[in-house]
């Protein structure tokens, strides 16, 4: 208990005894009703000093004598929104020294981007922010390398573990179930449920971590850190975040990504004609409430794979799913950006092998587990950085993957010859599934 719970129980205790005996006391009652006070008088005494030491740290903060745990000067400076923009407002004193040549490291807190108002990921431009207050500005002559679209985990549930490790139950494909939930009289007897077809899967987490290095006339250029850090850091740590949660191998410390779980269900739609791969498609989409109680939430497919889908015309040489002026299929309706198939939210991404595809009810059959936040670090002192006027930045993150219902998946190949690539499903068969 803190300081004011004891203070509260020991308040009650007294209550208490004064209830039971009254006025009218012997001795050793006495003895007991004195000890309770004067423990109620002790601990408010150090109540009300741990309130006034609050109360004057507050007070520093508001005269900009103390930093906040964020790095903000006083409770109205405005709270980070992003990683880079918390690594900024928490390192901005030490970068100047950094920048000025001193031998400087610096590790950021943790950040929880759960709580920021803004993608972590999104582009900002923050130069107004900190370089008006804090730096001076250089030319951000940057030019982006190709990017992949980072949605798996978007897609997935979620959840925050505080441990290296986590056990929990996986369901089978083939669940046998002992009784039903059912209405039930007053009085009556509730019906059991059992659920027999379960294995315990343990799940370790991995750490994904990169580097970078910029020159220390960037670094003085603190909404350019921000913006860097967030950019090219951050994101260059999430493409190998997707390629993990989708793909991992499950070897040394890779992750065991979801395309390598046993119990996915597998279903090969062997044909080219893109209309029967629409009536594929459809199928794999059933296959998942009928053999779990989850709906299909999502789809995830090859940009190659998705562009003709995307461009499949009928008869006509109408497009299926609208043509570049149109707006919706066939022209009617809404502008569709990234139209999805089935009505699913279909995601083209690298990450999926070509020809291969995979359909599922993503945000409860699969959970990604994260430990911490993410974390940026800083130093010009690694390798030959103090000589060069370099600073190395660091960031990294320990994430895991949980998949519960496996069978809440399809995946297979998508068309005979449209793509050779890895089957992206740990090397199991590719025998044509049950529709």
């Amino acid at each position: 208990m803190n300081l004011k719970e004891q203070y509260e129980a020991a308040v009650k205790a007294a209550r208490e005894l004064h209830a039971k005996y009254g006025t009218d006391m012997t001795d050793e009652q006495f003895t007991e009703v004195k000890s309770a006070l004067d423990k109620v008088d002790d601990l408010g005494e150090k109540l009300q000093k741990a309130e006034e030491e609050s109360a004057t740290i507050d007070r520093l903060r508001s005269l900009n004598l103390d930093g906040g745990t964020d790095g903000r000067k006083n409770a109205h400076e405005p709270e980070a929104k992003s990683i880079g923009a918390h690594f900024v407002k928490s390192a901005r004193d030490r970068l100047s020294e950094q920048a000025s040549g001193r031998r400087i490291e610096f590790s950021a807190p943790e950040f929880d981007g759960t709580k920021a108002a803004d993608d972590p990921h999104k582009t900002t431009n923050l130069s107004d922010e900190f370089n008006t207050l804090y730096g001076t500005q250089v030319e951000r002559g940057i030019v982006n390398a190709r990017r992949e679209r980072l949605v798996a985990a978007d897609l997935m549930g979620s959840a925050t573990v505080t441990l290296p490790t986590i056990k929990y139950l996986v369901e089978k494909a083939k669940r046998m179930i002992e009784g039903t939930p059912g209405t039930v009289a007053e009085g009556a007897r509730k019906p059991y449920v059992k659920f027999d077809e379960f294995d315990v899967r343990t799940e370790s987490l991995s750490k994904i971590a990169a580097l970078t290095k910029i020159s220390d006339e960037m670094i003085e250029d603190y909404g350019f850190v921000a913006d860097w850090i967030n950019q090219q850091l951050i994101y260059e740590l999430s493409v190998v975040e997707e390629e993990q949660l989708l793909r991992g191998d499950g070897a040394g410390s890779n992750l065991t990504g979801l395309l390598q779980r046993d119990g996915l269900q597998d279903f090969n739609i062997d044909t080219d004609d893109t209309s029967d791969q629409f009536d594929g498609l459809f199928r794999a989409i059933q296959m998942i409430p009928a053999a779990t109680n989850l709906t299909a939430d999502a789809m995830m497919i090859n940009p190659i794979d998705y562009a003709e889908l995307r461009l499949h015309k009928d008869a006509n040489g109408q497009y299926v799913a609208g043509g570049p002026f149109a707006n919706g299929q066939y022209g009617v309706g809404g502008v569709l950006i990234d139209p999805p198939v089935w009505g699913l939210r279909t995601v083209a991404t690298n990450a999926v092998p070509q020809g291969r595809y995979v359909v599922g009810a993503f945000r409860q059959g699969a959970t990604v587990l994260r430990k911490g936040g993410l974390r940026v670090d800083s130093t010009n002192t690694n390798d030959t950085d103090f000589d060069h006027n370099l600073v190395t930045l660091r960031a990294e993150e320990r994430l895991g993957l949980m998949v519960p219902v496996p069978s809440a998946f399809v995946t297979g190949q998508l068309g005979s010859t449209t793509g050779g690539g890895d089957n992206g499903n740990g090397g199991e068969g590719d025998g044509q599934g049950e529709s």
